[in-house]
C-alpha cells in the first residue's frame, strides 16, 4: 500500500490533488476513498476536484451531503459521495441501508465516524491543515 504526501498552497491546489488522484483511481468503478480531517480542513474541495473528474460534471454540481448523508453523481460513473458527520456510528450507517453502496464507488467525508463497518480494503485521505490556506494531503492506498 502506497503512501503518499502532498502539500496544498490553496483551495485549487487541494482541488488539484483530487483530480489527480481521480485520474490515479479512475477505473476503478468499485471502492471506498475515505476522507479524514477536522472541520474546515477542505474535504469538500478535495470533493469537488476528485468527484468532477471522475464522474464528468462541474464542481458546482458537487457537496457535501451533511444533511442528506449521500449525495450521488452521474456521468462517466457513478459516485455515492457520503457525509457521515451527524452519524452516531456504523450501526446508524448500516440501519440506513447505506452499506449496499459498497458495490460501487464511494466517496466518505468524516469516514473515521463509521470505521466499524468500513471494507477492511479502502483507500484513505487524510487532510491536515497547516496555515489558513496551506494542507498536507496524505494519500494511503492501491
Amino acid at each position: 500500500m502506497a503512501l503518499i504526501k502532498y502539500p496544498s498552497f490553496s483551495p485549487e491546489a487541494t482541488k488539484e490533488i483530487g483530480r489527480m488522484l481521480a485520474k490515479k483511481i479512475g477505473g476503478n468503478k468499485k471502492g471506498v476513498l475515505c476522507l479524514v480531517g477536522d472541520i474546515g480542513a477542505g474535504k469538500t474541495t478535495f470533493s469537488k476536484g476528485f468527484a468532477s473528474e471522475l464522474v464528468g460534471i462541474s464542481e458546482n454540481q458537487i457537496c457535501s451531503p451533511t444533511f442528506n448523508y449521500l449525495n450521488i453523481y452521474e456521468g462517466i460513473c457513478t459516485l455515492y459521495h457520503f457525509d457521515c458527520y451527524r452519524l452516531k456510528d456504523g450501526w446508524d450507517f448500516l440501519n440506513r441501508g447505506f452499506d449496499e453502496y459498497f458495490e460501487g464507488l464511494c466517496l466518505i467525508e468524516w469516514s473515521e465516524k463509521i470505521e466499524a463497518v468500513l471494507p477492511e480494503k479502502r483507500n484513505v485521505v487524510t487532510i491536515e491543515p497547516i496555515e489558513k490556506d496551506k494542507r498536507v494531503i496524505t494519500y494511503e492506498g492501491d
